[in-house]
């Protein structure tokens, strides 16, 4: 499947999660609603599209991963896919495409389960990711500098594919294969942990990859590094999908969306590593500001005190009514007990 600027692609779906081939235009706002639907989640009022299928009440995806590259102006990925894979032209009616809306309504259905989020983005000098478990990403490098001396070594990926003219010696192309490697190390990270992977709470991956844009802005649309550089980006996320869909076992949804140069972006509230690191002892409660929970017999002591209000308001009420209505020479025993009776001779 060719990937081009604009565009919303779902790489794979599980075979419950549907999609309409028929579909009109994804407007870029409707995103955060979208991948929320595909979780099972309420989307906001607003949300109009028929591209998605009625989910299934009973299956629902573990994972979603989302993936935007920025700097697709007319350049093609060729991507495999599945046979439940679709593609869907983008519309731009919005500056940002705010993910953090799909971290609330998660949080919010499944914050005391603690799900995995992971929200990554980098710009020429920090590497930004967000997670509710920063313990396990401490040993991921926080800035590109120290991610240099990862792709120096044996294991990353300089030895995994063919960069072709690329070279992790020029910043520029520096920033693109730090981010891929940053997604491998991070994919490497969740599979040593696979009871995140296994709990009953769903998974969401947000990656920005910005990059392929600083490749094609420094060397120009037409030359060898912007090819080798699609070439490994078209590579690289063929076999991260099917890394998920491994780690998975096929219960999770991949998508890309791919937009030209200085277009929509993709906002979150962001956190370096270090900045996580510092919250590791707050609970969930804590971060998100909740209310203590109640007693779990709260509601049975709720109604007991409010049906016995209710029905001690109507007994009140029937018992002034019956009084104010009395009949004093008919209905009670005071007064005839005390009535004088007349003597008959």
């Amino acid at each position: 499947m060719a990937a081009s600027s604009h565009e919303f692609t779902v790489l794979h779906a599980p075979s419950f999660v549907k999609f309409s081939k028929s579909a009109p235009h994804l407007q870029s706002s409707s995103v955060p609603d979208l991948i929320s639907s595909i979780y099972g989640l309420s989307p906001s009022k607003s949300f109009r599209w028929s591209g998605l299928q009625v989910p299934s009440l009973f299956r629902r995806p573990k994972a979603n991963v989302l993936v935007t590259i920025l700097g697709m102006d007319g350049k093609i990925l060729n991507l495999q896919h599945s046979k439940d894979a679709f593609q869907f032209n983008l519309d731009k009616d919005i500056p940002v495409i705010d993910t953090q809306r799909v971290v609330n309504n998660i949080e919010s259905e499944f914050g005391d389960k603690t799900p995995l989020i992971v929200d990554l983005s980098a710009d020429r000098t920090v590497v930004d990711l967000r997670s509710h478990h920063p313990e396990l990403f401490h040993s991921v490098p926080a800035t590109l500098t120290k991610m240099s001396e990862v792709l120096s070594e044996g294991s990353s990926l300089t030895n995994s594919y063919n960069l072709g003219s690329l070279n992790i010696t020029q910043d520029k192309d520096m920033l693109l294969l730090a981010e891929l490697q940053l997604i491998q190390e991070i994919l490497d990270v969740v599979s040593l942990n696979k009871h995140l992977v296994t709990d009953s709470s769903p998974d969401f991956y947000s990656l920005s990859i910005s990059g392929f844009q600083a490749v094609v802005d420094h060397y120009g649309e037409q030359s060898e590094q912007a090819r080798d550089a699609l070439k490994l980006l078209t590579e690289f996320l063929n076999k991260m999908t099917e890394t998920f869909r491994r780690l998975y076992s096929d219960s999770v949804v991949v998508e890309v969306i791919t937009l030209p140069g200085s277009s929509v972006n993709i906002g979150r509230k962001s956190r370096s590593l270090m900045a996580e690191a510092d919250n590791l002892g707050e609970t969930f409660a804590q971060r998100t500001n909740l209310a203590p929970e109640y007693d779990e017999n709260y509601s049975v002591f709720f109604n007991i005190i409010l049906w016995m209000m209710i029905v001690l308001a109507l007994a009140t009420y029937a018992i002034c009514y019956s009084m104010w209505h009395m009949d004093p020479g008919r209905d009670s025993i005071i007064y005839r007990m005390t009535s004088q009776r007349m003597k008959k001779e």
